[in-house]
């Protein structure tokens, strides 16, 4: 069996015995994902749950929410939809020399920079990716035009530069792949049901979408040093630091409101993503560079937060004022 390594000199492989190669390549999988699964797979799993919860409200059923107990099975097949979309980004991405040159210096135990994957190892395991998902979106998970829109997106910001050469086109991309995730997996949830979003759900995402756009650079904070490396011109680069800390801390506090206010919560709807907003505003204002890494983990469950708002939509003590 050849190695899969770093350059095509030797380096070590999976020691001989099947369970410990199938536990190395195993292993190989979650560090090619392991940073996006909070940042991604989180979120979108959390938003095929709450439209899979919300009945009538997100989705194009005229009754109640499913029964707790057969949302299982197409939960975990939503996983699974979103699990092998987010890999077949991260071979898509990390493999380009460019990325290779940034995760060295960024994220050093990266699959590809700690030489247990070779650049064109992953290029071959993308191709078969590619079809493997392709097939399975369309014969038994669902959401095929999703998937093939995130290969479209995927094809943008990696190979044609997206990601690097302009902020706001990578922060609409960013923005668009992190909805269409969301839309895939709750599409994969509702099928088996017979259902789907229904156009107020298309909407919201179209908020988060706004609400991603500018706040993405979140994420861009910590890796400043590999950027510039890499010359890619994300917001903080363009920016400059203090700039960014002070325009991050504004525009967090106004989507904390803005969220809420979108379903016209009470006040107690508005409470939890304010004081986040609140804690993360001032985290960007007052902590050190070394400390964007947790600022970032908590934008993460800041988002999440704004995800799970449309279960406050109801009569109890967290709805404001109804829409007619």
């Amino acid at each position: 069996m050849e190695k899969t390594c770093f350059v095509d000199t030797d380096c070590e492989g999976p020691k001989k015995g099947f369970i410990t190669q199938a536990l190395y390549h195993f292993k190989t999988v979650y560090l090619l994902t392991a940073s996006d699964l909070k940042t991604t797979l989180l979120p979108a799993s959390i938003f095929a749950l709450v439209s899979t919860l919300s009945g009538p409200l997100l989705t194009t059923t005229s009754s109640t929410p499913l029964p707790r107990l057969s949302l299982h099975f197409p939960l975990l097949k939503s996983l699974l939809w979103i699990y092998l979309n987010l890999l077949l980004f991260n071979l898509s991405n990390q493999r380009l020399p460019s990325s290779i040159l940034e995760d060295s210096i960024n994220k050093p135990w990266r699959a590809i920079p700690s030489r247990r994957l070779s650049p064109t190892s992953a290029r071959r395991l993308l191709l078969l990716l590619i079809a493997i998902v392709i097939l399975l979106s369309t014969l038994y998970l669902g959401a095929r035009n999703e998937t093939l829109f995130l290969i479209v997106l995927t094809y943008i910001y990696n190979d044609l530069g997206a990601g690097d050469e302009n902020f706001l086109l990578r922060h609409v991309n960013n923005a668009f792949g992190f909805i269409t995730f969301g839309a895939g997996a709750a599409q994969v949830a509702l099928c088996s049901s017979g259902n789907s979003l229904n156009s107020q759900a298309y909407i919201w995402l179209g908020v988060i979408a706004t609400i991603i756009t500018f706040t993405i650079q979140f994420q861009d904070m910590e890796d400043q040093e590999g950027d510039r490396k890499r010359e890619r011109r994300t917001l903080p680069i363009v920016l400059g630091d203090l700039w960014m800390r002070r325009m991050n801390a504004v525009v967090i506090i106004v989507f904390s409101i803005a969220a809420p206010a979108f379903w016209r919560l009470g006040c107690l709807g508005y409470s939890v993503p304010v004081g986040m907003g609140l804690l993360i505003a001032g985290r960007s204002l007052v902590c050190k560079p070394l400390q964007d890494k947790t600022t970032f983990q908590l934008w993460c469950l800041w988002l999440v937060i704004l995800y799970l708002l449309p279960l406050a939509k109801g009569d109890g003590a967290l709805a404001g004022p109804q829409r007619n």
